[in-house]
């Protein structure tokens, strides 16, 4: 019997599981895993499942074909395995002439994309560039600069062949979009949440395409794929108190609905119109039955069928092995689903919800005031911040002074 993300694959020769974090963090995640399990039937049910999950030797075997990150992940993933990555920090600032803070943390971050790259290169060349990328998101610091993100994308694009820019969804990220894929660079728009953010992509990469055919650019092996975070999209607290101002009654459940409603929008405005770019699905949920839900996952039951890559974090891929019996059978016309049009009522006197489905709902500068998006970058800036703070320890261990060196690389 094939297992919840096999059948999601299975319904659609086009659909495309990935895994939302590094690679080299899998094994140490999955015996973590199989250690909690409540038996030993239970942990053998699993390991078998688990045992063919994320195998970028064996691209006929794997079910993961890609793998996402950002910041955040990469930041976690140092931070879960310290020891080795210090060692690495003291060596990266013994080699710096004038050792430099914010260059030693772009150090480690390429680093940490590399050997991610370096884990899924077998499946890249294996499917000649099909699958095997590697999402390297770029510095959000940067994120209302586009000459400092097409800069930085240029120079991630360098590490791999199979490594993918991931570049956020605010105006000058849809700049630096288009200069990336005219270099034939393949990109991943994240940050993104709204049928406006996702026809602003599809405007940046064709025109993108046709700058890297005028430039005689090859982009045989070249990609793109537009991040809906659609679990985001929901948790947005704009939604709910948009709705209680206007005394409209919000259940978990409408929330799911207008999620989806946003990604089948997209997908069938790529298939009308044959664009050149993928929806992933990130920020997937499993659904909790206390909250008025019938099954396991609304993401996966309305979404089965479709042209859809699903990132599935380490707490999904936990939560739909452990409860797949909940998932009721699996329909592979789920992404034609309409949602109740009562529904759909309800989440059109929102204006949140408006801005994020209509296509005129938002003009480019408001993407980053949206609130999906602001609550997305504070995290992601706390995370970098956190690795930094990393880095800047290090420094501070090789220093009989109890302040980092500059930014700049000069000591204060």
């Amino acid at each position: 019997m094939s297992t919840v993300l096999e059948e999601i694959q299975r319904l659609s020769p086009t659909a495309e599981i990935w895994w939302d974090s590094s690679p080299l963090d899998f094994n140490r995640w999955r015996d973590g895993f199989l250690a909690g399990a409540p038996d030993r039937p239970a942990r053998e049910r699993w390991d078998r499942q688990l045992r063919t999950f994320l195998c970028p030797d064996a691209p006929d075997v794997s079910l993961v074909r890609g793998v996402t990150t950002n910041p955040s992940l990469v930041a976690q993933s140092v931070l879960a395995t310290p020891r080795p990555w210090e060692a690495w920090i003291d060596q990266a600032v013994r080699e710096q002439p004038l050792p430099d803070l914010d260059h030693t943390f772009h150090l480690v971050y390429e680093e940490a994309l590399r050997r991610a790259a370096r884990a899924m290169r077998p499946m890249w060349d294996a499917t000649r560039g099909r699958y095997g990328w590697v999402s390297g998101q770029l510095d959000p610091r940067l994120m209302f600069n586009a000459e400092a993100m097409t800069e930085q994308g240029l120079r991630i694009a360098q590490i791999a062949p199979n490594l993918m820019v991931k570049v956020p969804g605010s105006a000058a990220g849809y700049q630096t979009i288009r200069s990336l894929v005219g270099h034939g660079i393949s990109i991943n728009n994240t940050l993104s949440y709204t049928v406006p953010q996702f026809l602003a992509c599809v405007d940046a990469v064709e025109g993108g395409l046709r700058d890297a055919k005028r430039r005689g650019v090859d982009t045989t092996r070249w990609r793109a794929v537009f991040t809906h975070m659609i679990g985001r999209f929901g948790a947005n607290a704009d939604l709910r108190h948009e709705a209680a101002a206007r005394g409209v009654e919000l259940t978990a459940t409408d929330l799911r609905w207008g999620e989806l409603a946003v990604l089948k929008r997209i997908h069938r405005l790529i298939a009308e119109h044959d664009h050149p770019i993928k929806p992933l699905l990130s920020s997937l949920e499993a659904d909790d039955r206390t909250q008025g839900f019938d099954g396991l996952s609304m993401h996966l039951e309305h979404s089965a069928g479709g042209s859809v890559a699903y990132t599935c974090k380490p707490q999904f891929v936990a939560d739909v092995v452990r409860r797949e019996a909940e998932l009721p059978r699996l329909d592979a016309g789920g992404i034609d689903s309409c949602v109740p049009e009562h529904i759909m009522d309800k989440l059109m006197w929102l204006p949140s919800f408006q801005r994020g489905y209509l296509s005129d709902g938002m003009s480019s500068d408001q993407f980053a005031h949206y609130g999906a998006f602001t609550a997305t970058y504070a995290e992601v800036l706390g995370n970098t911040r956190r690795l930094l703070d990393f880095v800047a320890r290090r420094f501070q261990a090789l220093s009989s002074r109890a302040r980092p060196l500059s930014l700049s690389g000069s000591p204060r």
